[in-house]
């Protein structure tokens, strides 16, 4: 059996004792075989700019994506996913790893999974996706532009009165910007600590009440999953001006996404201290590794030139989107990851780490967790309370 192939009815195993080593992914045989479902070209601009940074990078660094021995993914008990699974993702756009997460979640049969973007025209190729593989599998998708803390309160009360979502037994937080110039949001907040942080505080605040209807319903791994990524080890919070507005001067594209990976991080060391003990709801934060998707829409030549050295010196190794979100499934998914270590947080590679070369120390310390929690409430104008 393929690595990830779907079985059963009532539930369904991903088999990580037998994956097809050649792809290192969590995916089925048939994800591949259906691969017009994931790769049919697009129009997006992004997508395009994507594409001729990566073909300019592949020509320079021909041995640039990780193998199957480089990645060293873990042999571990089998991922679970029920058919009574409810999973909302973030920022799932065509081509990225939200959607591919999607796309993947989709061969398990799930019951229901909602999707969570800014327009239907940037999410209507997952569904199409989705429904490729299972034509009868239910997807909502939910409006919402996570820069804008009114259009995320407008989602979040739309998910709460939709008597059809139940329940929601994962949260994936996904969406991010990464490296734009310096822009403020309607709401005057720094553009990358507003999507990848603050709206996905926001958002998690007022749903949680579907997240807890799980977690109440005695469902095991009842789990917020928080997309950061190694950008955390690029900068910390800026504690007094994190929107940059007193000294919008010492603005740098990669120290803002440092920020926001880091508040990743932080928000997830703060939900498991103060959800997990009330309601069993546990998070994880996770790096997916290096991937070529529309996020390196605002990557220009110098940019793209540092990155390319550091893959040619063999500092960086570049994964396939579908291995990219193999961490995001097991931090999803795996039963067994309670019992690898109470204390876990942070996963790449698919298996716990602190290596601080992936994950800062200031980014699990619990006290700069804490005051990013209030920071966060603060910024938001309301409390974040059970």
């Amino acid at each position: 059996m393929s690595f990830c192939r779907m079985v059963g009815a009532s539930f369904t195993t991903i088999d990580r004792d037998k994956f097809d080593s050649s792809r290192s992914t969590y995916f089925p045989a048939t994800h591949h075989q259906r691969s017009t479902v994931q790769c049919r070209p697009s129009t997006s601009v992004s997508i395009r700019r994507a594409s001729r940074w990566y073909a300019i990078f592949k020509a320079k660094c021909p041995d640039a994506h990780a193998s199957s021995t480089q990645l060293a993914l873990p042999r571990t008990p089998s991922l679970t996913l029920r058919s009574s699974h409810s999973v909302l993702i973030t920022g799932p756009s065509e081509g990225g790893l939200g959607a591919e997460t999607a796309i993947s979640l989709a061969h398990a049969n799930p019951a229901l999974l909602i999707l969570v973007g800014r327009s239907l025209s940037k999410i209507q190729p997952t569904i199409d996706a989705i429904h490729a593989v299972n034509p009868s599998i239910a997807v909502k998708f939910i409006a919402t532009d996570l820069t804008s803390l009114n259009s995320v309160r407008e989602a979040a009360r739309e998910i709460l009165s939709d008597a059809s979502i139940t329940h929601i037994d994962v949260l994936i937080n996904n969406a991010a910007v990464m490296a734009c110039p310096y822009e403020l949001t309607v709401d005057g907040f720094e553009l990358q600590f507003a999507t990848a942080h603050l709206g996905h505080f926001v958002l998690t605040k007022h749903i949680l009440p579907k997240l807890r209807a799980s977690a109440g319903a005695g469902k095991p791994q009842t789990r917020i999953i928080n997309v950061s990524s190694l950008g955390n080890t690029l900068g910390g919070i800026r504690w007094d001006d994190p929107s940059y507005t007193k000294r919008p001067e010492e603005y740098k594209p990669w120290d803002a996404y440092g920020q926001a990976k880091t508040a990743n991080v932080l928000f997830t060391v703060a939900l498991n201290k103060r959800v997990l003990a009330k309601t069993g709801i546990r998070s994880y934060a996770l790096h997916p590794g290096g991937i070529y998707t529309n996020l390196l829409r605002y990557m220009n030549d110098e940019l793209m030139e540092e990155i390319t050295q550091r893959v040619m010196k063999g500092q960086m190794k570049f994964k396939t989107v579908q291995q990219g979100c193999a961490t995001t499934l097991r931090a999803a998914l795996d039963p067994e990851l309670e019992k690898e270590g109470e204390d876990g947080v942070f996963l790449s590679d698919c298996q716990f780490t602190k290596d601080p070369e992936l994950v800062a120390p200031r980014a699990l310390a619990g006290e700069d967790a804490e005051r990013l929690w209030e920071l966060s409430e603060e910024l938001v104008g309301e409390k974040f309370e059970l």
